[in-house]
């Protein structure tokens, strides 16, 4: 009996920290999108990630900061976090002034449009 107490004791343990950590990086990514007029979430290797940001880099962002999933510690989490919140889990993840833009397919329509700029203009990113 007492170990089916303990055994239940760590599972509740385990279920509250995860939660308590996703709270915590859930917190995070909502201050970088917030605090930053452009956020992109992003992997080293990916290649569409590197197409988004050769496509930013055409622009003189005044605020861009890129967040590379890759080289963080707590990437998988983050990318749930991410999920939850885009209802995406690929990268790259572009934010614009506090809002979720897309991927770079959507960021490539939007570019063809003429609208990137002006959704940069709109943030005072430029």
């Amino acid at each position: 009996m007492k170990l089916l107490l303990v055994l239940f004791t760590t599972s509740i343990f385990a279920a509250v920290w995860a939660e308590s950590k996703d709270e915590d990086i859930a917190s995070q990514i909502s201050k970088d999108i917030h605090k930053h007029k452009v956020v992109v979430y992003s992997k080293t290797y990916c290649p569409y990630s590197k197409k988004l940001k050769r496509m930013l880099g055409q622009y003189k962002i005044n605020d861009l900061k890129i967040i590379e999933l890759d080289k963080q510690k707590e990437m998988k989490a983050m990318q749930a976090v991410l999920k939850r919140m885009t209802g995406k889990s690929t990268v790259p993840q572009l934010f614009i002034g506090g809002e979720f833009i897309g991927g770079h397919d959507e960021t490539r329509q939007i570019e063809d449009k003429g609208g990137l700029r002006k959704l940069l203009e709109k943030a005072h990113a430029l």
